[in-house]
Protein backbone atom coordinates (compact mmCIF):
# COMPACT_ATOMS: atom_id res chain seq x y z
CA UNK A 1 0.00 0.00 0.00
CA UNK A 2 2.46 2.46 0.92
CA UNK A 3 4.82 1.50 -2.08
CA UNK A 4 1.54 2.49 -4.58
CA UNK A 5 1.48 5.77 -2.55
CA UNK A 6 4.99 7.09 -2.69
CA UNK A 7 4.31 5.55 -6.79
CA UNK A 8 1.11 8.11 -7.14
CA UNK A 9 2.70 10.43 -5.29
CA UNK A 10 6.11 10.55 -7.59
CA UNK A 11 3.38 10.94 -11.07
CA UNK A 12 0.72 13.47 -9.55
CA UNK A 13 3.20 16.05 -7.55
CA UNK A 14 6.63 16.12 -9.86
CA UNK A 15 4.56 17.42 -12.34
CA UNK A 16 2.16 19.89 -9.89
CA UNK A 17 5.49 20.69 -8.74
CA UNK A 18 7.44 21.63 -12.35
CA UNK A 19 4.24 23.47 -13.56
CA UNK A 20 4.72 25.90 -10.28
CA UNK A 21 8.05 26.28 -11.14
CA UNK A 22 7.49 27.30 -14.78
CA UNK A 23 4.56 29.60 -14.38
CA UNK A 24 6.71 31.44 -11.94
CA UNK A 25 9.69 31.72 -13.78
CA UNK A 26 7.33 32.89 -16.59
CA UNK A 27 6.05 35.86 -14.60
CA UNK A 28 9.60 36.20 -12.43
CA UNK A 29 10.74 39.27 -14.15
CA UNK A 30 7.13 41.45 -13.84
CA UNK A 31 6.68 40.54 -10.16
CA UNK A 32 9.92 39.47 -8.23
CA UNK A 33 8.15 39.88 -4.65
CA UNK A 34 9.07 37.88 -1.68
CA UNK A 35 5.94 36.01 -1.79
CA UNK A 36 6.90 34.64 -5.31
CA UNK A 37 10.40 33.15 -4.05
CA UNK A 38 8.74 32.16 -1.29
CA UNK A 39 6.81 29.80 -3.53
CA UNK A 40 9.55 29.13 -5.87
CA UNK A 41 11.37 27.84 -3.27
CA UNK A 42 8.81 25.83 -1.85
CA UNK A 43 8.17 24.61 -5.16
CA UNK A 44 11.86 23.24 -5.75
CA UNK A 45 12.39 21.85 -2.39
CA UNK A 46 8.90 19.94 -2.99
CA UNK A 47 10.43 18.83 -6.51
CA UNK A 48 13.47 17.42 -4.76
CA UNK A 49 11.78 15.60 -2.23
CA UNK A 50 9.34 13.94 -4.77
CA UNK A 51 12.82 12.96 -6.93
CA UNK A 52 14.22 11.29 -3.88
CA UNK A 53 10.94 9.64 -3.57
CA UNK A 54 12.12 6.47 -6.03
CA UNK A 55 14.99 5.84 -3.61
CA UNK A 56 12.91 5.24 -0.38
CA UNK A 57 10.04 2.77 -2.57
CA UNK A 58 13.13 0.74 -4.12
CA UNK A 59 14.79 0.37 -0.92
CA UNK A 60 11.06 -0.05 0.92
CA UNK A 61 10.88 -3.14 -1.82
CA UNK A 62 13.90 -4.49 -2.71
CA UNK A 63 16.09 -3.41 0.40
CA UNK A 64 18.78 -0.85 0.00
CA UNK A 65 22.09 -1.72 -2.55
CA UNK A 66 23.41 1.53 -3.09
CA UNK A 67 25.88 1.34 0.02
CA UNK A 68 25.80 3.58 3.44
CA UNK A 69 27.25 6.53 2.36
CA UNK A 70 24.92 6.85 -0.33
CA UNK A 71 22.22 5.98 2.66
CA UNK A 72 23.12 8.82 4.56
CA UNK A 73 23.26 11.60 2.07
CA UNK A 74 20.18 10.86 0.39
CA UNK A 75 17.63 10.63 3.98
CA UNK A 76 20.25 13.73 4.41
CA UNK A 77 18.83 15.64 1.35
CA UNK A 78 15.68 14.40 2.10
CA UNK A 79 14.92 15.82 5.23
CA UNK A 80 16.59 18.99 4.12
CA UNK A 81 14.28 19.29 1.54
CA UNK A 82 11.25 18.71 3.93
CA UNK A 83 12.75 21.13 6.49
CA UNK A 84 13.04 23.85 3.66
CA UNK A 85 9.28 23.03 3.22
CA UNK A 86 8.25 23.77 6.20
CA UNK A 87 10.24 26.72 6.93
CA UNK A 88 9.20 28.17 3.97
CA UNK A 89 5.45 27.60 4.73
CA UNK A 90 6.09 29.06 7.96
CA UNK A 91 7.85 32.57 6.42
CA UNK A 92 4.93 32.69 4.41
CA UNK A 93 2.61 33.36 7.33
CA UNK A 94 5.45 35.86 8.99
CA UNK A 95 5.48 37.22 5.62
CA UNK A 96 1.68 38.05 5.63
CA UNK A 97 1.58 38.88 9.25
CA UNK A 98 4.35 41.46 8.93
CA UNK A 99 2.57 43.37 5.53
CA UNK A 100 -0.42 43.90 8.54
CA UNK A 101 2.12 45.03 10.89
CA UNK A 102 3.95 47.55 8.35
CA UNK A 103 0.69 49.16 7.64
CA UNK A 104 -0.11 49.71 11.46
CA UNK A 105 3.40 50.99 12.47
CA UNK A 106 3.61 54.43 12.92
CA UNK A 107 7.12 55.13 14.00
CA UNK A 108 9.38 55.71 10.68
CA UNK A 109 13.02 54.40 12.82
CA UNK A 110 10.92 50.99 13.79
CA UNK A 111 9.25 51.00 10.65
CA UNK A 112 12.73 51.01 8.83
CA UNK A 113 14.10 48.31 10.64
CA UNK A 114 11.33 46.15 10.61
CA UNK A 115 11.66 46.71 6.67
CA UNK A 116 15.29 45.91 6.95
CA UNK A 117 14.86 42.97 8.80
CA UNK A 118 11.78 42.13 6.03
CA UNK A 119 13.88 42.38 3.14
CA UNK A 120 16.91 39.77 4.72
CA UNK A 121 14.12 36.80 5.55
CA UNK A 122 15.48 35.50 3.46
CA UNK A 123 15.30 32.36 1.34
CA UNK A 124 19.13 31.70 1.85
CA UNK A 125 18.78 31.74 5.43
CA UNK A 126 15.62 29.29 5.19
CA UNK A 127 18.03 26.64 3.46
CA UNK A 128 21.07 27.17 6.18
CA UNK A 129 18.54 26.80 9.08
CA UNK A 130 17.35 23.41 7.56
CA UNK A 131 20.51 21.99 6.92
CA UNK A 132 21.31 22.92 10.64
CA UNK A 133 17.98 21.07 11.64
CA UNK A 134 18.39 17.94 9.17
CA UNK A 135 22.57 17.34 10.04
CA UNK A 136 21.58 14.69 12.68
CA UNK A 137 20.24 12.85 10.33
CA UNK A 138 23.50 12.55 8.38
CA UNK A 139 25.18 10.93 11.45
CA UNK A 140 22.05 9.06 12.74
CA UNK A 141 21.21 7.45 9.57
CA UNK A 142 22.37 3.66 8.96
CA UNK A 143 22.29 0.18 7.01
CA UNK A 144 20.45 -2.25 9.31
CA UNK A 145 19.25 -6.49 8.17
CA UNK A 146 15.84 -6.61 8.33
CA UNK A 147 13.83 -9.30 6.79
CA UNK A 148 17.16 -11.04 5.23
CA UNK A 149 17.29 -7.24 3.26
CA UNK A 150 19.26 -4.52 3.98
CA UNK A 151 17.58 -1.26 5.09
CA UNK A 152 18.67 2.00 5.24
CA UNK A 153 17.29 3.31 8.68
CA UNK A 154 17.65 5.34 11.77
CA UNK A 155 20.82 3.91 13.67
CA UNK A 156 21.65 5.31 16.91
CA UNK A 157 23.80 2.82 19.68
CA UNK A 158 22.28 5.72 22.84
CA UNK A 159 18.93 5.56 24.04
CA UNK A 160 19.19 9.08 24.91
CA UNK A 161 20.76 10.38 21.53
CA UNK A 162 17.73 8.85 20.39
CA UNK A 163 15.10 10.56 22.27
CA UNK A 164 16.88 14.00 22.42
CA UNK A 165 17.53 13.59 18.49
CA UNK A 166 13.54 13.00 18.05
CA UNK A 167 12.52 15.57 20.51
CA UNK A 168 14.87 17.76 18.39
CA UNK A 169 12.68 17.22 14.90
CA UNK A 170 9.51 17.23 16.92
CA UNK A 171 9.93 20.80 18.37
CA UNK A 172 11.95 22.41 15.14
CA UNK A 173 9.60 20.53 11.89
CA UNK A 174 6.31 20.86 14.02
CA UNK A 175 5.67 22.61 17.36
CA UNK A 176 7.35 25.71 16.35
CA UNK A 177 6.41 25.67 13.32
CA UNK A 178 3.09 25.12 13.68
CA UNK A 179 2.41 27.72 16.51
CA UNK A 180 4.25 30.42 14.60
CA UNK A 181 2.01 29.75 11.69
CA UNK A 182 -1.33 29.79 14.14
CA UNK A 183 0.07 33.07 16.10
CA UNK A 184 0.64 34.86 12.75
CA UNK A 185 -2.90 34.08 10.91
CA UNK A 186 -4.54 34.41 14.44
CA UNK A 187 -3.16 38.30 14.10
CA UNK A 188 -3.83 39.21 10.94
CA UNK A 189 -6.95 38.14 11.02
CA UNK A 190 -7.63 40.11 13.78
CA UNK A 191 -5.85 42.91 12.21
CA UNK A 192 -8.25 42.44 9.27
CA UNK A 193 -11.07 42.74 10.98
CA UNK A 194 -9.85 45.56 12.74
CA UNK A 195 -9.32 46.67 9.28
CA UNK A 196 -12.50 46.13 8.37
CA UNK A 197 -14.32 47.50 10.80
CA UNK A 198 -12.71 50.62 11.02
CA UNK A 199 -13.08 51.01 6.94
CA UNK A 200 -16.47 50.48 7.54
CA UNK A 201 -17.49 53.39 10.08
CA UNK A 202 -15.68 55.65 7.53
CA UNK A 203 -17.37 54.33 4.26
CA UNK A 204 -20.42 56.41 2.42
CA UNK A 205 -23.32 54.37 2.23
CA UNK A 206 -23.07 54.64 -1.52
CA UNK A 207 -19.54 52.69 -1.81
CA UNK A 208 -21.66 49.43 -0.58
CA UNK A 209 -20.69 47.63 -3.79
CA UNK A 210 -16.51 48.03 -2.94
CA UNK A 211 -17.64 46.88 0.72
CA UNK A 212 -18.74 43.75 -0.83
CA UNK A 213 -16.05 42.92 -2.80
CA UNK A 214 -13.76 43.81 0.19
CA UNK A 215 -15.79 41.30 2.45
CA UNK A 216 -15.45 39.03 -0.44
CA UNK A 217 -11.46 39.33 -0.31
CA UNK A 218 -11.78 38.28 3.10
CA UNK A 219 -13.44 35.57 3.16
CA UNK A 220 -11.22 34.26 0.87
CA UNK A 221 -8.49 35.05 2.32
CA UNK A 222 -9.53 33.53 5.54
CA UNK A 223 -10.65 30.44 3.60
CA UNK A 224 -6.80 29.97 2.16
CA UNK A 225 -5.43 30.59 5.77
CA UNK A 226 -7.78 28.00 7.36
CA UNK A 227 -6.39 25.98 4.87
CA UNK A 228 -2.95 26.08 5.04
CA UNK A 229 -3.04 25.79 8.55
CA UNK A 230 -5.24 22.34 8.66
CA UNK A 231 -3.22 20.88 5.82
CA UNK A 232 0.24 21.43 7.51
CA UNK A 233 -1.33 20.17 10.45
CA UNK A 234 -3.24 17.32 9.51
CA UNK A 235 -0.08 16.06 7.04
CA UNK A 236 2.39 16.46 9.75
CA UNK A 237 0.49 15.66 13.09
CA UNK A 238 0.31 12.33 12.06
CA UNK A 239 4.33 11.54 11.25
CA UNK A 240 5.20 13.48 14.70
CA UNK A 241 3.32 10.95 16.50
CA UNK A 242 5.26 8.16 15.22
CA UNK A 243 8.11 10.54 16.41
CA UNK A 244 6.29 10.23 19.81
CA UNK A 245 5.66 6.67 19.50
CA UNK A 246 9.17 6.28 18.68
CA UNK A 247 10.55 8.02 21.87
CA UNK A 248 8.13 6.01 24.37
CA UNK A 249 9.44 2.61 22.75
CA UNK A 250 12.63 3.43 23.53
CA UNK A 251 12.12 4.97 27.17
CA UNK A 252 10.29 1.50 27.71
CA UNK A 253 12.19 -1.19 26.48
CA UNK A 254 13.73 -1.75 30.14
CA UNK A 255 11.27 -0.32 32.10
CA UNK A 256 7.92 -2.06 30.59
CA UNK A 257 9.13 -4.70 28.03
CA UNK A 258 5.38 -5.48 27.35
CA UNK A 259 4.41 -2.10 26.54
CA UNK A 260 7.92 -2.17 24.51
CA UNK A 261 6.87 -5.03 22.32
CA UNK A 262 2.81 -3.91 21.62
CA UNK A 263 4.61 -0.32 20.29
CA UNK A 264 7.26 -1.40 18.21
CA UNK A 265 4.49 -4.26 17.13
CA UNK A 266 2.71 -0.96 16.22
CA UNK A 267 5.66 0.93 14.81
CA UNK A 268 6.44 -2.20 12.00
CA UNK A 269 3.13 -1.63 10.93
CA UNK A 270 2.53 2.09 10.25
CA UNK A 271 6.03 3.18 10.67
CA UNK A 272 6.13 3.81 6.95
CA UNK A 273 3.28 5.85 7.40
CA UNK A 274 5.51 8.66 7.72
CA UNK A 275 7.23 8.94 4.16
CA UNK A 276 3.74 8.53 2.53
CA UNK A 277 1.85 11.66 4.50
CA UNK A 278 5.39 13.48 4.05
CA UNK A 279 5.50 13.57 0.34
CA UNK A 280 1.50 14.04 0.25
CA UNK A 281 2.23 17.22 1.93
CA UNK A 282 4.39 17.60 -1.00
CA UNK A 283 1.29 17.03 -3.78
CA UNK A 284 -0.40 19.04 -2.12
CA UNK A 285 1.44 22.30 -1.85
CA UNK A 286 1.57 23.32 -5.81
CA UNK A 287 -2.35 23.66 -5.06
CA UNK A 288 -1.60 25.55 -2.09
CA UNK A 289 0.95 28.00 -4.61
CA UNK A 290 -1.34 28.79 -6.78
CA UNK A 291 -3.99 29.98 -3.71
CA UNK A 292 -0.85 32.41 -2.86
CA UNK A 293 -0.73 33.57 -5.96
CA UNK A 294 -4.20 34.25 -6.66
CA UNK A 295 -4.02 35.67 -3.17
CA UNK A 296 -0.94 38.00 -3.58
CA UNK A 297 -2.65 39.27 -6.13
CA UNK A 298 -5.76 40.87 -4.32
CA UNK A 299 -3.13 42.11 -1.58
Amino acid sequence: GVSIVLGLCCLVGLPSNIVVIISIACEWNRNPSLTLKLMLNLAVSDALTLCLAPFVLFGILFGWKLGLWSCKFLFFLGHWSLYVGVLTVTSMSVHRYHNVIKSRVTNRMILHRLERWHRRLPLIGICILAFAFALPVFFTQGLKDKDGLQRCQRKMESQSVEVTVLLFEILLGFVIPFLTMLTCYLWLHIGLRQKAKSSSLTRAPQDQEPRNQGTNVRTYKKRLVTSIIMAFFLFWTPVHIINVIDIVTTLTKTSHPDVHSQLKSFRRVYGDTNKTLALLNCCLNPFLCFLFKKCHKVY
